[in-house]
């Protein structure tokens, strides 16, 4: 039984509206699930909020101290060991870029469309040793015909 253009239009339409519908529904259960997720992972770290605030602090005061320190180079704190001491150097290393340009010549190529071949490639490359030059002979130079 064939079905008219007006019933195929609309369960095309009844197709594509169960889609979009579906979709929607899939992106609010992805947001939901992650808001969930963050506001547990939130409720977690609430204590330790407290810590964190300390170790701010603490790092803000060895901030300050080593201000301190290097206006003024001659106090030195014994308590404090070598290695807070020390300052950490940035600077730019040098580079360089090294670019290697490969000429490869092959067989003439096909025509497009019409696929290709696969052969394996050569084990041993071919090396040509020079041989000894050919003995040069002076040719007589051509005549003028006379």
């Amino acid at each position: 039984m064939a079905s008219t253009p007006t019933a195929r239009d609309r369960s095309r339409l009844a197709v594509a509206a169960v889609s979009g519908l579906t979709a929607i529904a899939a992106m609010s259960a992805t947001g939901w699930l992650a808001g969930t997720a963050a506001s547990t992972t939130q409720a977690d770290q609430a204590p330790q909020s407290g810590q964190a605030n300390q170790g701010r602090q603490g790092a803000q005061a060895r901030a300050a101290w080593r201000t301190s320190h290097r206006a003024h180079p001659q106090r030195k704190d014994s308590s404090r060991s070598d290695r807070e001491e020390e300052d950490v150097v940035l600077r730019q290393r040098p580079h360089r870029t090294h670019v290697t340009t490969r000429y490869v010549q092959g067989a003439p190529s096909a025509p497009v469309g019409s696929g290709g071949t696969v052969s394996q490639p050569v084990s041993q490359p071919v090396s040509h040793t020079p041989s000894a030059p050919a003995p040069q002979h002076s040719a007589p130079a051509p005549s003028s015909g006379s």
